[in-house]
């Protein structure tokens, strides 16, 4: 089911003007405070929606008529809104703005090599996403220009020289 949650509805990603929003109003409560935080309290009354059963019933249809609603406003500013009344939100971060939050960034979750052969360029990987007493995990290197350690890997497989150069020779390397 991807992002939904196959036990409750609405609780998923939902498109908004301007990004994903993630939401989470399992309860009826939360439903109601939804609904009338994205001026939609007809959803409320709308029979296919009374109940939880009738909403993950009905999950299609709730998400068409709930994202109508959230594209009057940006992932940032339902999430203020959505939090604000209890209802479990968070906007969908891309790649480069999770890469950015402050968390990543104090916890020292990137690890940058500055020279790596080949590349002209630093290099920023991930590290472990978790922490050690003592040391923390480490990169141990950057990764591998294309095609460095084919021969190596081939000689561990068995090839010898003259099956490496019949390889290289068809372009299989």
């Amino acid at each position: 089911m991807g992002n939904n949650n196959f036990t409750a509805a609405p609780s998923g990603t939902f498109k908004t003007s301007n990004g994903l929003l993630n939401v989470a109003a399992n309860k009826q409560e939360q439903f109601e405070s939804l609904c009338e935080n994205i001026g939609r309290d007809d959803l409320v009354r709308d029979p296919r929606f009374a109940d939880r059963d009738l909403r993950k019933d009905n999950r299609a249809a709730l998400t068409v008529e709930i994202e109508r609603a959230l594209m009057a406003k940006s992932a940032a500013d339902w999430e203020a809104i959505l939090n604000r009344a209890g209802i479990p939100a968070g906007r969908v971060a891309s790649i480069p703005e999770a890469l950015e939050n402050p968390q990543v960034q104090s916890r020292g979750l990137l690890q940058t090599f500055a020279d790596v052969a080949g590349i002209g360029r630093p290099v920023t990987l991930t590290r472990a996403g978790f922490k050690l007493s003592g040391a923390d995990p480490l990169v141990a290197s950057p990764p591998p220009r294309l095609g460095e350690h084919t021969e190596e890997v081939l000689r561990d497989l068995g090839y010898n020289d003259g099956d490496i150069e019949a390889l290289r020779a068809a372009g299989a390397i």
